[in-house]
């Protein structure tokens, strides 16, 4: 087998607890435009159970319909507060710098719009050679094009690369890529599920991915 080189990360409920920091914006939101204010379950369900779940889906599911005023507000205001209430999963940093000593080049492929800011915002920004978002490529997860062009910025390989993820959308994206899934249950799935989904490896823990280098 071809020694992995490279390591590409999902961004929401791989690398960082997504919930806690939508819930501080869809509560600001709320509060905002005189809509009911939702809790942290609320989020948590409507976030793990809609496929690639955009703010407009996300939005559309908490309250039942989705106003695109809401986005302008969001992205005027309520971005900030939002990275400021995010934190990596348990074991994120130490992993990233692990991976770093090792040599390993690492990139980003999410579906946010701007995943850099919340990067810096983390204090980790420094650490990936390549963050491609939504708005870098023509299509989003499923579609593989994130992670392509994630590897093209890398100089990798498909059979040298390994997607960390933990959706159904992202093992889609890694399949049609053509390389490696370590797939986390932070996203909400059993690990047996995720292996039935085709993920080549399954973890709890980000540390875990080491193992693969």
């Amino acid at each position: 087998m071809t020694p992995l080189k490279f390591a590409i990360f999902d961004f929401d409920m791989t690398l960082v607890d997504s919930i806690k920091p939508l819930l501080t914006s869809a509560n600001l939101l709320a509060e905002e435009f005189s809509l009911p204010k939702v809790t942290y379950d609320q989020v948590y369900l409507a976030e793990v159970s809609v496929p690639n779940c955009t703010f407009e889906k996300l939005w559309g599911q908490l309250w039942g319909s989705y106003d695109p005023k809401w986005y302008d507000a969001y992205a005027d205001h309520l971005t900030e507060p939002e990275y400021r209430a995010m934190e990596l999963f348990p074991g994120g940093r130490e992993t990233l710098e692990a991976l770093k000593a090792k040599g390993v080049g690492i990139g980003l492929a999410s579906n946010r719009d701007t995943p850099v800011k919340p990067l810096e915002m983390l204090g980790v920004a420094d650490f990936f050679q390549a963050v491609v978002g939504q708005l870098d490529v023509e299509n989003v997860k499923p579609a593989p094009d994130m992670i392509l062009k994630a590897m093209e910025l890398l100089g990798a390989k498909p059979e040298e690369t390994l997607y960390v993820c933990d959706s159904k959308g992202d093992l889609l994206a890694s399949k049609a890529a053509g390389v490696k899934a370590f797939a986390m249950s932070t996203g909400g799935h059993e690990k047996e599920e995720l292996s039935s989904l085709g993920a080549w490896r399954v973890g709890d823990k980000l540390t875990e991915v080491l193992a693969c280098f």
